[in-house]
């Protein structure tokens, strides 16, 4: 998730307040879980047909292999997607939204690096639709985009630079999860230690800032 908030996104929140509406992601329990594992299902199907190269990451990766399901405390799902491939998904665009869901614009970088530029693509939103006036729908998939570098695959994640070594996302194995077959990364177990240290453990408390594929943070604005 971005760090900063525009004046914008702070005004909704507000207004949500007062009118006593949910203003944060709610975690996958109760309806919120069925929709987060309907629009994961949704797009892995749309995504094995189309043969689009993701790969299931992070917390939802970490879920389904520790305990078979989303991570109840979790509240948004993770996918990575080489940026190559970023053409063959707007080709299923059209498929997605006669599932039910809508994707977000493009986020793009806002700081270069060794391995992309600045308004490279950084991550695409999946989404559900919101019901009320205010906002996006509150069910979010997290589409990464990745970048190879010699032997690594970079990426951006809040305002910090990723990198993992390029075996993970060369190749993939498989996951059985809601009678799919879901792409994840190759040693999939070997890349939640590097993610997560002791992930067979439970942590709520747990953040993003821990990662181990964190290599430094974003270059200090001139």
């Amino acid at each position: 998730m971005d760090t900063a908030i525009s004046p914008l996104k702070k005004h909704t929140r507000s207004i949500k307040r007062r009118l006593g509406l949910r203003t944060e992601r709610p975690p996958f329990t109760g309806k919120y879980y069925r929709r987060a594992r309907a629009l994961l299902l949704d797009t892995v199907d749309i995504f094995n047909r189309a043969e689009i190269p993701y790969t299931l990451d992070a917390g939802s990766l970490l879920g389904i292999v520790r305990d078979g399901d989303l991570i109840p405390w979790d509240n948004d799902i993770d996918l990575m997607l080489p940026v190559e491939s970023i053409d063959r998904l707007r080709k299923v665009y059209l498929e997605i939204f006669r599932r039910g869901w809508k994707v977000s614009r493009t986020y793009r970088m806002q700081f270069a690096s060794k391995a992309w530029n600045i308004g490279d693509p950084r991550v695409i939103k999946i989404r559900s639709w919101n019901p009320w006036l205010f906002g996006p729908g509150s069910t979010l998939l997290d589409i990464t985009i990745i970048y190879r570098l010699q032997d690594a695959y970079w990426w951006e994640m809040a305002k910090k630079i990723c990198h993992v070594d390029a075996v993970h996302f060369d190749n993939h194995d498989y996951l059985d999860y809601g009678g799919l077959r879901i792409r994840a990364p190759y040693r999939y177990e070997d890349y939640l230690t590097r993610l997560y240290g002791d992930w067979r453990t439970p942590d709520k408390g747990f953040h993003h800032d821990q990662f181990g594929t964190i290599v430094e943070n974003a270059p200090e604005p001139d």
